[in-house]
Formats: structure tokens, C-alpha cells, sequence
């Protein structure tokens, strides 16, 4: 059913607006979490530079290099659902 909907995409048609109002929450979704996640990675960053050396400082560091990584795909995908979301609109 999904391919159904994507073909129809792709071929100029305009998919059902359960469909289009599904695309954008995604979009809305991805982005939020990539946002989400940038901020929380700046926040974590700057206390870890006001923490003394040690197991704390490392899990932290850890912790916010793990939300970047994770942030990145999650922007991508996001961007790539909204380019989608636009044509299809």
C-alpha cells in the first residue's frame, strides 16, 4: 500500500491527504528530534567543560557524542522527508 502511495508520488498524482498529513508530521517529527538533540549536545558540552576530570566528565562527553551522532541522520532524513513533503503538497 505504502509503494502504492509513493508510486503515485512519483508519477505527478496527488496522493490521499491521509497520506500527505502523515508526511508532514514525520517531517515535523525528524526535525524536532534533530533539533532536540543539537541543543541537548551543546548543553551537555558546555558542562563537561566545567566539570573536573574524571569518570563524570568522560560519561557525559560520552553521552553528548552519541546525541550528536544520532542527530545527524535523524537532520538528514528529516531534510530528505521534507523535500518529499514539498513536491508531493
Amino acid at each position: 500500500m505504502l509503494t502504492q502511495f509513493v508510486a503515485r508520488t512519483v508519477s505527478g498524482k496527488t496522493p490521499p491527504l491521509a497520506f500527505r498529513i502523515t508526511l508532514w508530521l514525520l517531517v515535523v517529527f525528524f526535525l524536532g528530534v534533530a533539533v532536540f538533540a543539537a541543543v541537548t549536545w551543546w548543553r551537555l558540552r558546555r558542562e563537561v567543560q566545567q566539570l573536573p576530570d574524571g569518570e563524570e566528565q568522560q560519561s557525559k562527553r560520552g553521552r553528548a557524542g552519541c546525541l550528536m551522532a544520532g542527530a545527524i541522520p535523524a537532520l538528514l532524513f528529516g531534510l530528505f522527508l521534507l523535500d518529499w513533503a514539498i513536491q508531493v503538497s
